[in-house]
């Protein structure tokens, strides 16, 4: 014995309504319709479900007993799709982010204030300049420094970044002036290229998010993007250099992969991300 849902909804709507012609317009079928499909289901069930008299129909006992079923299949039916419809606005769940750890001082506040807002909500942060793959579904968002997002990413360029050689006042002063350069790892870098062109004396090499410190200490000259340069008020940029890096500007992204740029956590982290590039 096979029964249809649909077959049980117009049971339902005939017990609501009390007549078969209100279940119709219901419905929006004809009445013919509704008997038709009524009578498939009594030939499965091999019991009557309509009682028809000259007055029109009313539900049998075994009638009665499937609308009720009905009724409680429409009333799940209706709750489960409610439920699917909160998930779909809900932030909440694992939220997996890679960036470099230089952007870390600038992301901090909004990531804190996001998890404050969304209780269930949890960041899982990867730091490092070779992070795990957005494409590969390997992590869930990235904010990454590159010209363009690579294939098989969807993203928001979130800032143009532009770089400076910045010194404190005594380092800059020094004759012969000396650099911080970036560690042998990062050597095949346009920065590495450039400082290779124009840095004569070393100082130190570092990885860069040492490289801003050293800096700041007065150890040497580095060149660093002028967005994190500007958090130490004692590096001042050296004109000179001006015109020679601006063949470096970067772009800072947003990305994550196109199958989860709609999911409600995803787009609450990257809305976070792209917070301190806007104001």
């Amino acid at each position: 014995m096979t029964i249809q849902w649909d077959d049980l909804r117009y049971l339902e709507a005939v017990e609501r309504h009390g007549s078969v012609h209100a279940a119709a317009r219901e419905l929006g079928l004809s009445v013919s319709t509704v008997y038709r499909r009524v009578t498939t289901l009594e030939e499965a069930i091999g019991e009557p479900c309509l009682i028809r008299g000259s007055s029109g129909a009313a539900l049998s006992d075994t009638g009665q007993a499937l609308a009720r079923v009905g009724r409680r299949t429409s009333k799940s039916l209706a709750e489960v799709l409610a439920s699917l419809r909160d998930r779909a606005t809900l932030v909440e769940g694992v939220v997996s982010v890679t960036t470099v750890e230089a952007l870390m001082p600038f992301i901090q506040a909004p990531l804190a204030a996001l998890c404050e807002q969304y209780p269930a909500l949890e960041v899982s942060l990867h730091l490092g300049d070779s992070g795990p793959s957005v494409r590969d579904h390997e992590v869930d968002v990235a904010l990454a420094i590159t010209p363009r997002p690579p294939a098989g990413c969807w993203g928001r360029r979130v800032a143009r970044l532009a770089y400076g050689v910045f010194a404190t006042r005594e380092a800059a002063a020094r004759s012969p002036r000396r650099w911080v350069l970036r560690a042998q790892t990062e050597s095949s870098s346009p920065e590495s290229a450039w400082e290779r062109s124009n840095a004569e004396h070393v100082a130190m090499r570092a990885p860069f998010h040492a490289l801003v410190s050293l800096c700041a200490e007065g150890v040497g000259l580095g060149l660093i993007p002028r967005f994190i340069a500007s958090r130490h008020q004692n590096l001042v940029e050296l004109s000179e250099y001006a015109a020679s890096v601006k063949k470096l500007d970067r772009t800072l992204w947003v990305l994550t992969h196109p199958d989860r740029r709609k999911t409600p956590r995803v787009r609450a982290v990257m809305a976070a991300l792209e917070q301190p590039w806007s104001d």
